[in-house]
């Protein structure tokens, strides 16, 4: 695989990391709010400039604060400072130098690799006067921008791509299997990638709502390789209390269109709730490959039996045969199921099925259970054909398509699934006319 050069933005909360990531990818992946703390994890996006690219990476705030999130952000920060070729320290020229600055200047003292002081919301030329202050923290080169004003970043960003060093080699196309962790705030979706992963790149808290970002993390597996999207929590339209969380659900949602299976987190001492069903019904509606994982068994004290016949009710829109894993983030049950039956599943739903079986058991279908007649139309079915994959999709062709009732369709498109072999995987069933 080739290594793109990597390019860390780092510096303490609110001085504008994410506008600057965000300006220089020119699309809102990191969020950007004013609150201290919102980028909590590691957002990654590849850049390029003149056919040379990198991989820019904008990192959690740093500060003083002891507390797990503030800790957890610190080791963040270091860890993009360890992977990184260059580094962007971001400082704030209308607030001044902050002791904050000082603390992560002095973690940036011994880095043997460029490190560019970045002044930002140099917005006028008073300002600008009062930036310079920022020399005496000692790290150069300086660079004056604006990334509300768009003043200063091309200048930037060319100096940066000067200084990479040039990847080793032409990347591979390997294939991916993209796997979203979608799940209500607090069941354990972090938890559950730190364990897959053997890795705390995903900062892992009890206060709930942590990760707020959707953060991709890549794998690889003896089955190949997987990207893991751990997504921020949806919460109930009611909690839903400020701008920030309600871009965390259209980034959520958002995460689960891009993937390709996704890994429902239940908690299993909660049971199923309303919540649980809306998000499952996301993944439906998009027609992703769906892993269940009935999370925190080690806490549960009741009948598994019960509890997975239970949950497998609660959730019986889900393909018939889709994966239920019962897992503990805490003692590693299940973890290690849960990419390989995600792999599974999107095996499946590549999968291509020869016209002439599809057509044999269209015919047994419509044997076993005719379609009802409407308004004293005859209704045939005549024949039907794969048209694509991921997800299998189906054409099927009747006289009088338009009648045919819903709850017929629902059956059909169900026992077609369980014909084809896809049973454990959404499929989608087109109808057309023919006369």
């Amino acid at each position: 695989m080739k290594r793109l050069p990597k390019i860390a933005i780092v510096g303490r909360p609110n001085v504008g990391k994410s506008s600057l990531f965000n300006a220089w990818i020119r699309k809102r992946k990191a969020i950007v709010a004013p609150e201290p703390g919102v980028t909590v994890d590691r957002i990654e996006e590849e850049v390029e400039l003149n056919g040379k690219r990198a991989v820019l990476i904008d990192t959690g705030g740093v500060t003083e604060r002891e507390g797990v999130i503030e800790d957890g952000i610190r080791s963040q920060v270091r860890r993009a400072i360890d992977e990184a070729d260059v580094i962007l320290f971001v400082v704030d020229a209308k607030e001044g130098i902050h002791p904050l600055d000082e603390l992560v200047a002095n973690m940036l003292r011994d880095v043997k690799k460029p490190v560019f002081l970045v002044v930002n919301k140099v917005d006028n030329e008073r300002i600008e006067a009062v930036a310079y202050e920022f020399y005496r923290l000692g790290i150069e080169p300086v660079f004056f921008i604006s990334v509300a004003q768009r003043q200063g970043l091309g200048e930037l960003i060319e100096k940066v791509f000067s200084v990479l060093p040039e990847a080793l080699e032409e990347p591979q196309q390997d294939e991916v299997c993209r796997i979203s962790v979608v799940g209500r705030p607090n069941v354990g979706k972090s938890s559950i990638i730190n364990r897959i992963i053997g890795d705390e790149r995903t900062l892992v808290s009890e206060i709930p709502g942590t990760t707020k970002d959707a953060v991709d993390v890549e794998l690889e597996t003896p089955e190949g390789k997987v990207v893991l999207i751990d997504t921020a929590g949806l919460r109930r339209k009611s909690r839903v209390s400020s701008k920030l969380e309600a871009y965390s659900i259209s980034r959520t949602t958002n995460s689960i269109k891009r993937s390709d299976v996704a890994i429902l987190v239940l908690n299993a001492t909660e049971g199923v709730t309303e919540q649980d069903k809306k998000i499952a019904g996301l993944v439906m509606k998009e027609k992703k490959g769906i892993v269940v994982a009935i999370n925190k068994i080690d806490l549960f004290e009741g009948d598994l039996n019960e509890l997975m016949k239970d949950a497998r009710l609660e959730l019986y829109f889900l393909p018939e045969d889709a994966p239920f894993i019962f897992t503990s983030a805490v003692t590693g049950k299940g973890i290690n199921r849960l990419v390989r039956e995600a792999l599974e599943v999107q095996k499946l739903r590549k999968v291509r099925v020869k016209t002439s079986l599809v057509n044999r058991a269209i015919e047994e279908i419509v044997s076993r259970h005719h379609p009802p007649s409407v308004g004293g139309r005859y209704i045939k079915i005549y024949y039907g054909t794969q048209v694509d994959v991921e997800p299998p999709q189906f054409v099927v062709f009747s006289n009088y398509p338009e009648e045919i009732p819903e709850h017929y369709k629902r059956y059909f498109e169900k026992a077609l699934s369980k014909s084809l072999g896809f049973s454990k995987v959404p499929i989608e069933v087109m109808w057309r006319k023919r006369e």
